[in-house]
């Protein structure tokens, strides 16, 4: 194991992650002259660079900040713009296991949305896989491209202003990820596009729409191994001498049906 290498250290054009605590959570971008600013005081992010993320800091109220690298889930909750509903982390995790996603795999999405699903995707992709994206709103196409260009991850996403329902160019995929309204209305395509096997991963917000979803699928005839199932997330509280559940929880986010082609 080389433990030689150098920590890598902020420069300039570098995102950085200032955390003050819990609920003071900030990510920048590193310009020369600018000026950081909070309730708990400013900092200049050009004292920044050279240093080792992980560094700690003071801002000019004496108060204590770290210096970290941000890491996608930061940028997610952070930076991404956001102009629809998006997936949370608790179902994007198990979209990802659930549909084998994996370098080199090439995969179809429909719905990008804000881009969350397509930048964790991407993300797993690299090197050298391909996620092909169909929105239907440029509107929405662009604010994913903003959001996909501050992670680096644009170069693994092909985004297409295109119908998913009325067909898709490519064909032999490895996965296929729909967040639609009328998912079942596109199912053909998908069949089209997907190779034996393969996944495809549907993700509605409505118990109505996981109806309509799987009796479409049956229907079809062309896909099986048909599931729905909804996931919960609850986080704890952790003191000494004082465990307990929180008192909020992330509960209902969404219902996930997934499939195999054949």
């Amino acid at each position: 194991m080389d433990t030689s290498a150098e920590p890598p250290t902020v420069g300039y054009g570098d995102l950085v992650l200032i955390y003050i605590d819990e609920r003071r959570r900030h990510v920048v971008r590193v310009e020369e002259g600018r000026v950081f600013g909070s309730d708990k005081g400013t900092l200049r992010l050009d004292d920044l660079v050279g240093l080792p993320y992980g560094s700690r800091v003071k801002l000019s109220t004496g108060v204590e900040a770290l210096v970290l690298q941000p890491l996608l889930d930061d940028l997610l909750s952070l930076a991404y713009r956001r102009k629809s509903q998006v997936i949370y982390p608790k179902d994007l995790g198990f979209i990802l296991y659930i549909a084998d996603i994996a370098p080199g795999k090439r995969v179809l999405e429909a719905g990008i949305g804000s881009g969350f699903l397509a930048s964790v995707v991407a993300s797993r992709l690299r090197p050298d896989g391909r996620l092909y994206s169909y929105e239907v709103r440029e509107d929405m196409a662009s604010i994913a491209r903003r959001n996909l260009e501050t992670a680096g991850l644009l170069d693994m996403v092909e985004i297409k202003v295109a119908d998913v329902r009325r067909g898709v160019e490519e064909r032999n995929l490895d996965a296929c990820l729909l967040d639609m309204p009328d998912p079942w209305n596109a199912l053909e395509s998908v069949y089209e596009a997907l190779k034996p096997s393969a996944r495809l991963v549907v993700f509605v917000p409505t118990i109505n729409q996981v109806e309509r979803t799987v009796v479409g699928l049956e229907r079809h005839g062309g896909f099986v191994d048909i599931h729905a199932v909804e996931l919960m997330l609850r986080e704890y509280q952790v003191k000494e001498g004082s465990v307990r559940p929180a008192t909020r929880m992330i509960g209902h986010t969404g219902y996930i049906v997934y499939a195999r082609r054949v």
